[in-house]
């Protein structure tokens, strides 16, 4: 309490004096001046308030403010002042209560709802509150951002309408734990006002007023750019960029499932191994990226038509797997010849309408140390036996594929040694002049005398060379023993004629094949005339530009080009006008044909006369009875040749079999 005269302490109570930390007698003497004890931002307060009162304005007054203790220290205090006059003096009397807590605390409390304000405000993630029901009872901008509604909207509605429907049971059964005490956290979808899906992480908390439980609050984050990341993420992980297929790896893992499932129980699955069948050739022809573009439609169509259950995956290129669950052998068939009829129907790209097969292994899993690496592996072999054999069709893993898969290794690695150890020979079939009998030519065939296997078919190792490779240098040897044997004949005085060597792709597509050649004849003193090279008619389906660029550069050199097997190809009758061509050597099939009056015998007349319209000479294969070599010279067939004449022989049998006539070969 204080009495106080013109700003001046005529008395003050020891509280007031402990209050500021000064001795009472200190205030009241005057030793202390008035504006010390009050904020200077304050004193002007006082001092109207002093005046008002002085002019009887107010009698009685209450203000707060901030005075200075004799420690620095501030105060907030209340005042409470009246006026009174007294022995003819106007006093002021007033008593001053401390109230800096009540001030404090008011400050803090304002701060705390400044910052929740602000962060409610402001922050990314959606805050807001629910009552006991779900409805909303705060909402802030951020809540309007994410769901696209405004808080207005928001504060009508509960938050069940904006659940995924496949979300809602885990939202509600969060919520309901929040009202009993727990703080929850769950992943979900909401489908905004203007119907985008957006995931939220939304957390969960109870409101609590009283001890009593009235509500609960919810903090939501945004996950949609992480959870279409991961989503990416798993895609590039486990799925091919190309197709949207699942990739090798989750194919194999799906299968290691199955696997496991079926050393369990009686739970076969099939696995199916499939190469499209003259892909590459389209791939060439049409260009990779429509190649890319009919693997899409071929990936569309098959996901298309497969079971939920089923797995196809693309594995290298143009081919694919298959993984189907609980499959039986007889099912397991369905499914193969099923996919071969999704082929059937062409494929439209961009204008062009392309025709694929595809040619299928098939392995069943028997429950018994099944491994994902074996099963694929028994369905490749598979595969490749209906490649070799069938195409455009199916087969089934047998123990005897993986016999020949075993000879076919054993030939592939001996094969690399066959050169340096002379175990390959050339054998010579003559070609003869039909009408005259003479030997015009000879065709050079390669035979390996095996140490341990014996005579090795070249059905058996031609194909292993090509796959492997060696065929170029097998190739070449072929092409330099042929051009020493010519020459050797020539020596000897014997009429000269042509010897045909038969080529691969792989050599015609060597960079250097051409030279290679004329390096081989001049090495052998051999004139370019004297070689003949026989290509097949596939081998004009790989490269078509620059096989045909080769060809005609061998032509120019003066070598002679014959087109072997016509007839059984892809190749039409226009390419006979198109590629430099010599020969055309018709394929044996259609000379087989001829003793039983089939189509073969029609199709005969008509390539002898279209080639020798052309200019070209016709050589007829595998002519094995007098009914085919009448019918052939009846027909203006210019050449043949097959066992009726000769069988292929060694260099040491040829003057032997053939009669010598003034340095000419006939047949006898």
């Amino acid at each position: 309490m204080y009495i106080l005269e013109n700003e001046t302490f005529l008395y003050v109570n020891s509280f007031f004096a402990n209050l500021l930390g000064y001795e009472t007698e200190q205030l009241s003497s005057g030793k202390v001046p008035f504006h010390k004890i009050f904020q200077s931002k304050d004193l002007p307060i006082i001092q109207k308030n002093i005046e008002t009162r002085s002019a009887c304005l107010e009698t009685e007054t209450r203000y707060r403010i901030r005075m200075i203790r004799n420690d620095g220290g501030s105060l907030y205090c209340e005042v409470h002042a009246s006026a009174a006059h007294i022995y003819g003096k106007l006093l002021l009397i007033g008593s001053v209560i401390d109230i800096t807590e009540q001030v404090v605390a008011q400050q803090h409390l304002e701060e705390s709802n400044q910052k929740y304000k602000s962060i409610f405000e402001n922050s990314p993630d959606a805050i807001y509150s629910f009552d006991e029901t779900g409805k909303f009872l705060s909402a802030n901008p951020a809540s309007e951002l994410i769901t696209g509604y405004t808080a207005e909207e928001l504060l009508d509605m509960p938050f069940m309408p904006l659940i995924v429907s496949e979300d809602l049971p885990p939202a509600v059964q969060h919520f309901e734990k929040a009202k009993k005490g727990s703080t929850v956290s769950v992943d979900l979808r909401i489908r905004k006002k203007d119907g985008d899906i957006v995931h939220l992480n939304a957390s969960h908390f109870p409101m609590t007023v009283n001890n009593q439980i009235i509500g609960t609050y919810g903090i939501s984050r945004d996950i949609t750019h992480k959870i279409l990341y991961e989503q990416q993420m798993q895609q590039l992980a486990f799925y091919d960029t190309l197709t949207n297929l699942p990739n090798r790896k989750l194919f194999i893992d799906r299968m290691e499932q199955l696997i496991n499932l079926s050393s369990e129980g009686d739970h076969n699955f099939a696995v199916m191994f499939l190469d499209l069948d003259r892909f590459k050739f389209i791939n060439d022809s049409l260009g990779h990226q429509l190649g890319d573009m009919l693997l899409k439609l071929i990936s569309e169509r098959f996901k298309q038509n497969l079971r939920k259950t089923d797995t196809v995956s693309p594995f290298a290129g143009d081919k694919f797997t298959f993984l189907f669950p609980e499959t039986s052998l007889e099912e397991a068939l369905w499914h193969a010849q099923r996919i071969i009829n999704l082929l059937l129907e062409p494929f439209d790209i961009e204008g062009n309408s392309v025709s694929i097969s595809a040619s299928i292994g098939i392995a069943i899993s028997t429950g018994l140390n099944d491994s994902s690496i074996e099963l694929m592996r028994k369905a490749e072999s598979a595969m490749y036996h209906t490649k070799k054999f069938k195409k455009n069709g199916y087969s089934v893993y047998s123990e005897e594929m993986d016999v020949k898969a075993a000879y076919k290794l054993e030939i592939e690695r001996n094969l690399k040694l066959a050169i340096a150890n002379g175990e390959l020979e050339l054998y010579y079939q003559p070609i003869i002049d039909i009408k005259t009998r003479e030997i015009n030519s000879m065709e050079a065939l390669i035979r390996w005398h095996h140490p341990q296997l014996g005579l090795v078919s070249p059905v058996d190792f031609i194909p292993i060379a090509e796959e492997s490779g060696q065929i170029i240098a097998i190739g070449m040897w072929v092409m330099e023993t042929a051009c020493k044997q010519i020459k050797i004949w020539h020596d000897e005085g014997i009429t000269p004629f042509r010897v045909a060597v038969n080529i691969s792709t792989k050599q015609l597509l060597q960079d250097n094949f051409v030279e290679s050649v004329i390096q081989t004849l001049q090495k052998a003193d051999l004139a370019p005339q004297w070689l003949e090279l026989e290509v097949t008619e596939s081998v004009l389906l790989d490269d078509i530009d620059s096989i045909k660029e080769t060809l005609l550069k061998l032509k120019e050199s003066g070598i002679s080009i014959s087109i072997d097997d016509f007839g059984t190809g892809f190749t039409s009758l226009s390419y006979l006008r198109n590629y430099p061509f010599d020969k055309v050597k018709i394929d044996r099939c259609f000379i087989d044909d001829i003793n039983l009056d089939m189509n073969g015998k029609r199709i005969t007349s008509a390539i002898i006369s279209l080639a020798q319209t052309l200019n070209m000479k016709v050589v007829a294969e595998g002519i094995e009875n007098e009914l085919q070599l009448a019918y052939l010279e009846q027909e203006n067939c210019n050449e043949g040749q097959g066992y009726y004449f000769s069988r292929p022989m060694p260099v040491s049998s040829i003057e032997i079999k053939f009669k010598n006539r003034g340095g000419k070969l006939f047949i006898e």
